[in-house]
């Protein structure tokens, strides 16, 4: 699921000193950076942050929305993966 594969993203982002972790809720899960070795860089060039959202989406086989950034002043990077739908 993108939630699972969420659990592996954020352990790679980890090892990068991202400092990663996935929370899960009713809605689907958040993955949350608490730390971004490139916020310095971001904060100037928003399209980073822009671009790594693509990224995740296309990692975890899901539409993701990013909630929060470092670079824009808030405390974590948090990024909204939902809950996998059946139809």
């Amino acid at each position: 699921t993108p939630a699972e594969r969420g659990e592996r993203l954020a352990e790679a982002l980890s090892a990068d000193g991202y400092a990663a972790e996935v929370l899960h809720n009713a809605l689907g899960a958040q993955l949350c950076q608490h730390h971004c070795p490139v916020a310095h860089v971001a904060a100037e060039h928003p399209e980073i942050c822009e671009a790594e959202t693509q990224m995740f989406s296309r990692l975890l086989g899901s539409h993701v929305q990013r909630l929060a950034t470092i670079a824009h002043g808030d405390g974590v990077c948090t990024t909204h993966i939902p809950q996998e739908t059946k139809l």
